[in-house]
């Protein structure tokens, strides 16, 4: 790997790092999920850093060439973002489900409770247009 390629790399995982916590700062990414980037970009910083930790894990793994195993690690991160935002898509259907029903439970009651309010309202009403004539 070249000096230039090496540098470049290594600038473009620090800003990667610099965008992730600009996101959180601002609070457009909550911490949770910012961990899964941030490994990934602590990541690219090593392995820009330590060519090295590529080919050692190239040769562990028996993968032949260095950037077969880059793709391979890429597509299990895509994997595991895609696995993280389906249980957080999952658990947001739940919460909706559990808030709709809630809803209609309390727009029952109102309606049931409007029944004994509304003829009281009315008399009130009528009572104080009566005083209103009167006077």
């Amino acid at each position: 790997m070249t000096a230039q390629l090496q540098l470049f790399m290594i600038l473009g995982a620090v800003v990667l790092l610099l965008i992730i916590f600009a996101f959180l700062k601002r609070g457009l990414m909550s911490v949770k999920y910012s961990l899964l980037w941030l490994a990934l970009a602590v990541g690219l910083v090593i392995a820009a850093a330590f060519p090295y930790v590529v080919y050692v894990l190239r040769d562990l793994l028996d993968i032949e060439m260095p950037v077969n195993l880059v793709f391979l690690l890429m597509f299990c991160f895509v994997l595991v973002v895609l696995l993280s935002l389906s249980i957080a898509i999952s658990q947001l259907a739940d919460k909706c489900k559990r808030l709709t029903q809630a809803n209609a439970m309390l727009e029952k009651r109102v309606r049931d409770l409007s029944w004994f309010v509304l003829p009281t309202f009315l008399a009130d009403a009528e009572w104080k247009w009566y005083m209103m004539t009167r006077a």
